[in-house]
């Protein structure tokens, strides 16, 4: 039996999307100890369904992409760490203090503005252009979709930063 290439793709594709729905209604998600797990598992079974990578792309994608989320992360923990403190002691913080808090805040965006510029040039060699902007879409969509869910739940708001 022959199966033609864009058959091929059209069920994969629907495969995916039913794995991620199934991810999605995982009935143990909101326990605390995998949380940050599970979401990452549906943000790659998102990614990979909305990117629709060939083979070739997804086994050079993910490294790149694993490795930039990781490094964003990293800087976004040390943003949060850092407004939280600036939050919770802005009443005795002096001047000084709080000019090196907003400057810090400032570099910490840099450093996130300067890893979207050196990993969409990586990316940009192992997936076109086109499937980059999909990314961000896709990241996007996903946040939105993460955030829907866990209003429509019950939760009161969103899980810190570094859990999305």
């Amino acid at each position: 039996m022959q199966i033609s290439l864009t058959n091929f793709r059209n069920h994969h594709m629907k495969l995916q999307l039913i794995i991620l729905l199934l991810i999605l209604n995982f009935p143990g998600i909101a326990q605390k100890d995998n949380v940050r797990e599970r979401i990452k598992s549906q943000r790659i079974a998102f990614i990979t369904q909305k990117l629709a990578l060939t083979p070739d792309e997804a086994q050079k994608f993910w490294p790149v992409y694993n490795q930039y989320s990781d490094e964003i992360d990293r800087v976004k923990k040390d943003m949060n760490k850092l407004r939280r403190s600036t939050n919770d002691n802005l009443m005795s913080m002096n001047d000084k203090d709080i000019e090196k808090a907003l400057e810090d805040d400032l570099q910490n965006q840099q450093k996130i503005t300067d890893l979207q510029r050196k990993y969409q040039s990586e990316l940009k060699k192992v997936i076109p252009a086109r499937k980059i902007a999909q990314l961000y879409k896709a990241e996007r969509d996903f946040k939105l979709t993460l955030l829907k869910r866990m209003r429509d739940s019950g939760h009161q708001g969103p899980p810190p930063e570094e859990e999305l």
